[in-house]
């Protein structure tokens, strides 16, 4: 029979080993770190607005050449919940 400690530990690496991000980034996260801080901060404050929604929010950085759907905003907007992305609140 073949020596399978190597192989245990290699595996019991893989099992403690902190796993990866799964799936693609977050859409309206990708386009928070390509804008410059002030107008960084502002898409901050106005997804962080309830009175305006997330269809207006994409419609507007779409407009300005940053293509996003209103979907994704929402679900950024849901960040950290079950069913929101997994960008830090």
């Amino acid at each position: 029979m073949a020596d399978t400690s190597g192989l245990i530990a290699a595996l019991s690496q893989l099992a403690e080993a902190p796993q990866g991000p799964r799936g693609p980034r977050c859409t309206v996260g990708v386009i928070l770190d390509a804008l410059d801080t002030d107008t960084s901060l502002k898409v901050r404050d106005v997804l962080n607005s309830p009175s305006i929604s997330s269809t207006l929010i994409a419609d507007a950085l779409t407009g300005s050449g940053h293509r996003v759907q209103a979907p994704a905003v929402a679900r950024h907007r849901r960040r950290g919940g079950s069913n929101g992305c997994r960008c830090p609140r």
